[in-house]
């Protein structure tokens, strides 16, 4: 038998804040140590009787109840919970609470219990799960299952780490199946969304008043609108101020020769009615709830001094615990077992961690449950409509990643990931050296992916390849263009230069920023290219964290008869060394995933080991030669790192932007981009969700991510263009 670190049980139990999470790893974990299989007892299996969810007993017997909790104001928890057994007439002998937290005062508390139920109450916590952590195989399977399923790491900067279940969770699901069956929604979704925050953010601009905004001006306002910084949308920015400024459908005014944007006299109006519009939906329904809420207040004899703090808590946890629950709820109101699942608990956490004193929690939990179902299932016409602003504005940030379980998974995504990193994405990365830090795609791929985590690599073959690059288009420059320079003295002259590095070189030269080939090489390794290939190494992992793999590093063995074949396959459209330098390369990949057991289907988010490159004709040779042997290909398409990791929110910067969207007055505003297809999609994909085993969803989960990673049939959001390619083509199409 393994032995666990008692300490190391400890510690990750107490990451747990799921409740249904904890429930399960403790019935797991007490079964083999009690000798029992358990069955809920009491909350949405019995009735809905709020307080006792989470409580199981014996199969066969109800002498012993088990209720597992994670709630820190433990001593009201269990008095509550046993009096809520008691008035629902639940016979029990013995009440056993079961925490992830640390109980002070323990042997006190059960005296004290005792003396007021007559039940022998037993306490096991966090020091109970760390004793008994090597009970048995059993015990020590059940904590291993419990890791493999829901515990998760990711880069914050440092490694930050959370408990999830991102199977019986909808979110996941719904949107990879979005993202995997659409044409092409995350495009338009950019746009819609980009368009609202471009007029909000130029909300008070007047050209008569002379107030006006620059580009740089709104993207920041936008930022400031959202708390969080918009990378997603920075894309879309520029091209939707373009296409709303043009007639016939012009929503803005754009004056060219200053470069600045300002809403026209049609536009403000416009913004003027919807805004009063939507402010009295805000203010009917602020006004309405907290009257509710006090309603359910006075029948338990409580007074609160801040009703809507509390609710407006409760919308915010909501949405950022439930959102697509609740989102599906105001769409389908039959659709209520979903939303009930953790509405008891959610509402908990808000009153125990807001300023209700002690001895009223209970009371005003009761009265602030009541509200929040009454406004969601029997809610005024004015309540819905404001509650479905938010559901609308939900979906769309949803779909557009910004929501807590999916910015985790691809958060923890990325801290798995060994990305070999091939030239067609470095070269363009060296190209944008000295371009603004906002035209550097490529360049910003590979240090937005560092910082999320990603652990970028490269080995002889790469770093070979790349320092022949260099020497070659050095020579090159020296005997096509050192000589006539000045032909391409303007930038757009400079553009139609065939290698990237050169025309790197004289667009930078146009523009003021090198005078010498040369100089432009030293950015990388010194121009001589004597110590290029150390140099190389010392810069990329200096600039994008990436690593050099020494060959004894990846220490593993290719099939010399594969090599063989494959090479000689690619050299029909490739040189003899390139082809076996790409053949080498992919077939040490597909040994990698082997080696590390990466189809073994653990974890969800598909393969770890991956070739980040613009060149997929490898993958189309092994498909023919080696069949369904390497069915999931190697190759890493750049748009799917730049969108989904680089450019995508961070958890912590999801979770402020629910703080101030969830729920206000820019909640409504934004909802008003969202179809009525978008709403409908979604919820075709949370009903198959219920409908499939936990198996089956974990199978599809591993299969989209790895899609989305290497298909390019499915790609769904921006394709990752160098900036100068970008411009020679608006030049071609001039």
């Amino acid at each position: 038998m393994s032995i666990l670190d008692p300490r190391a049980v400890k510690d990750a139990i107490s990451f747990i804040e799921d409740g249904f999470i904890f429930e399960k790893f403790s019935a797991s974990f007490l079964a083999p140590i009690v000798g029992h299989n358990f069955l809920p007892v009491g909350g949405l299996k019995d009735k809905g009787i709020d307080g006792i969810s989470h409580t199981f007993s014996n199969e066969g017997s109800q002498a012993t109840i088990y209720q597992s909790s994670i709630e820190k104001n433990y001593e009201t928890k269990i008095e509550a919970s046993i009096q809520k057994l008691k008035d629902n007439k639940i016979s029990f002998d013995r009440f056993i609470y079961v925490t992830n937290i640390q109980v002070k005062n323990k042997e006190k508390l059960i005296e004290f219990l005792w003396e007021k139920f007559k039940i022998p109450v037993q306490i096991f916590d966090m020091n109970w799960f760390e004793a008994n952590a090597n009970y048995s195989e059993a015990t020590v399977n059940a904590f291993n299952v419990f890791v493999e399923s829901y515990f998760h790491e990711f880069a914050k900067p440092g490694t930050e780490r959370i408990v999830s279940d991102f199977i019986s969770d909808p979110r996941l699901y719904v949107f990879l199946r979005q993202q995997w069956e659409s044409k092409d929604p995350g495009i338009a979704l950019d746009e819609m969304l980009a368009d609202t925050l471009i007029i909000y953010a130029l909300e008070g601009t007047d050209p008569e008043k002379g107030i006006f905004l620059k580009r740089e001006e709104i993207e920041k306002k936008i930022a400031q609108h959202l708390k969080f910084e918009p990378k997603l949308l920075s894309t879309q920015i520029e091209k939707r101020l373009g296409f709303l400024s043009r007639k016939p459908n012009r929503k803005i005014n754009h004056y060219s020769q200053e470069n600045h944007y300002c809403l026209p006299f049609e536009t403000r109006q416009e913004l003027i009615v919807k805004n009063l519009r939507d402010q009295a939906i805000f203010e009917n329904f602020k006004a309405s709830v907290v009257e509710k809420l006090k309603f359910f207040l006075r029948d338990l004899d409580v007074h609160v001094k801040d009703c809507y703090a509390l609710i407006n808590s409760a919308l915010n946890k909501l949405f950022y615990k439930q959102g697509l629950e609740f989102a599906q709820l105001m769409n389908d109101p039959t659709q209520t077992i979903a939303f009930e699942k953790s509405l008891p608990e959610t509402i908990s956490e808000v009153v125990d961690s807001s300023t209700v004193v002690p001895k009223n929690r209970d009371a005003v939990k009761q009265a602030l449950l009541a509200t929040m179902r009454d406004i969601s299932y029997n809610g005024t016409k004015e309540q819905k409509e404001f509650l479905r602003s938010l559901s609308n504005t939900y979906m769309l940030l949803f779909l557009l990643q910004c929501d807590p379980k999916v910015a985790h998974f691809f958060s923890t995504m990325a801290a798995r990931l060994n990305v070999y990193v091939c030239t067609s994405i470095l070269i363009p990365a060296f190209s944008e050296v000295l371009l603004n830090s906002e035209n550097r795609r490529y360049w910003n791929l590979l240090v937005g992916a560092n910082r999320a985590g990603v652990k970028l690599k490269i080995n002889d073959t790469i770093l070979d390849e790349l320092v022949g690059h260099i020497r070659k288009i050095k020579t090159q420059f020296k005997e096509e263009y050192e000589s006539c320079q000045d032909e391409y003295s303007d930038e757009v002259a400079a553009l139609y230069v065939r290698e990237m590095l050169i025309r790197a070189y004289f667009y930078a030269r146009a523009r003021g920023k090198v005078t010498k080939f040369e100089d432009f090489l030293d950015n990388f390794c010194g121009p001589d290219l004597r110590n290029a290939k150390q140099e190389l190494i010392d810069f990329l992992h200096e600039t994008f964290g990436i690593r050099y793999l020494k060959p004894v590093d990846s220490n593993v063995a290719l099939d010399k008869g594969e090599l063989s074949s494959l090479t000689a396959e690619l050299q029909i459209h490739k040189g003899q060394q390139k082809a076996h330098n790409d053949a080498n390369l992919v077939l040490t990949i597909f040994a990698l995933r082997e080696t590390n057991k990466e189809s073994d289907g653990s974890n969800i988010s598909g393969y770890a080991t991956w070739w980040l490159s613009s060149d997929t004709s490898t993958q189309r040779a092994v498909k023919k030669l080696f069949k369904d042997k390497y069915s999931v290909s190697c190759y890493m398409r750049p748009d799917f790192l730049y969108n989904y990791i680089t450019l995508s929110p961070s958890p912590v910067a999801v979770k402020d932007a629910f703080a101030d969207i969830f729920p206000n007055l820019l909640g409504v505003n934004i909802s008003h981009s969202v179809p009525e297809e978008v709403a409908s999609t979604m919820h075709r994909f949370i009903d198959e969700h219920k409908n499939k085993n936990p198996g089956r969803i974990r199978a599809i989960i591993k299969s989209c991510s790895d899609k989305l990673k290497s298909d390019p049939s499915y790609a769904t959001k921006a394709k990752l263009e160098n900036f100068l390619d970008e411009e020679l083509k608006k030049q071609l199409l001039h």
